[in-house]
């Protein structure tokens, strides 16, 4: 039986990245599994895995011996520049972001020094990224702003799915992008959507329990620290205390470390945002452990949140949902999944109501 590498964004503190990784790793039938990422990471702190850099896994494994896995999420638009900058602390990231990014060419040169790839979507391998790899496969995954990057990155999407044994896609945008362009990709939903009938779905409902008995009953917030302007922050507050039931508290949290994703923070300003009453019932959790990310999505009132996975999780275990986003049409990628998938699903943004996102007709 081949060994199996899942390769994935799973080298830095997201929830979605390392919940693919323990659903893909769950999965696996079996096999020997090793689990590549752009740097060496020991996630297990977090209920994730030792992760390697890529070079270092496959020089290890026999040719034709071994099978390569993409883990999903949304890598099929992720630049080298960006991911360079995630993979970075939240200090050095600061820096490299104040010297670099008003210059294309030097940000360029930086990526492929702190990445060591010349990559151009650096989560994305090509046949030839894999020597003697005997399948290359990508789980469903997503690249709504593939068609925004230069045509060179574009086509270096369009070659690796297309030399793929196997890759589908998650989103109907994603899947018209490569369609312009003469791929067509089968349509399937992320692997979240099968949570629940995973072993880590019981591990979700145990500290589901644990947090209900903590807390009581709780309305769970997340987003995205590109939100988080005042007049953002000071529309959520209001809009959060109008859906708030008498008893109910607001558990704050973040569904990313990394930079460019969530910060205590922004969760910290919200918290100022809100009235002296809602703030006695509001607590800021600190915790980054996967399953009791999860736990905490399965076991809320309601779900209000920019993490697609986040909110992915609190539909799972039957709970209602809100994705937020920073203006109205403003959340591409959740507009395009949930439009693919589940049209039903409900959007809020400063100055409009809380509504279904609707069908995506983007073929």
């Amino acid at each position: 039986m081949s060994d199996l590498v899942l390769f994935g964004a799973f080298d830095r503190h997201n929830y979605g990245d390392l919940l693919l990784a323990r659903l893909a790793a769950g999965a696996s039938g079996g096999r020997r599994v090793h689990f590549a990422g752009l740097r060496a990471w020991d996630a297990r702190a977090v209920a994730g895995f030792a992760v390697h850099p890529l070079p270092e896994v496959l020089s290890d494994l026999t040719p034709g011996g071994y099978d390569l896995r993409h883990v999903g999420g949304e890598i099929l638009d992720c630049d080298a520049w960006t991911t360079a900058v995630m993979l970075l602390d939240e200090e050095s990231a600061a820096r490299a972001i104040g010297r670099f990014d008003a210059d294309p060419c030097a940000r360029r040169r930086e990526a492929v020094r702190l990445l060591g790839t010349h990559r151009p979507l650096p989560y994305v391998l090509r046949r030839r990224d894999a020597p003697g790899v005997r399948r290359l496969e990508f789980a469903p995954c997503g690249g709504t702003g593939l068609d925004t990057l230069p045509r060179s990155i574009q086509r270096a999407a369009l070659t690796a799915l297309a030399e793929a044994d196997e890759a589908s896609v998650r989103d109907a945008r994603t899947r018209a992008i490569f369609a312009r362009r003469g791929l067509y990709l089968p349509l399937a939903p992320d692997p979240a959507e099968a949570l629940t009938a995973s072993k880590l779905a019981h591990a979700f409902r145990a500290r589901a329990d644990d947090w209900r008995a903590r807390l009581g009953a709780y309305r769970l917030v997340q987003f995205a620290a590109e939100c988080a302007t005042d007049p953002w922050l000071a529309a959520l507050a209001a809009w959060l205390e109008s859906r708030q039931e008498h008893g109910e508290r607001l558990a704050l949290v973040r569904a990313g470390a990394a930079p460019w994703h969530d910060t205590l923070e922004a969760l910290e300003r919200l918290f100022r945002f809100l009235s002296p009453s809602s703030r006695a019932a509001t607590c800021l959790i600190a915790e980054l452990e996967l399953e009791a990310i999860g736990g905490l999505a399965a076991g809320a009132v309601e779900v209000c949140a920019t993490s697609l996975h986040l909110l992915l999780t609190a539909r799972a275990f039957g709970v209602p949902a809100v994705a937020l986003e920073r203006e109205p049409q403003a959340a591409r990628k959740l507009r395009a999944y949930f439009g693919t998938w589940h049209p039903e699903q409900l959007f809020w943004a400063p100055g409009s109501t809380c509504r279904p996102v609707g069908r995506c007709f983007v073929e």
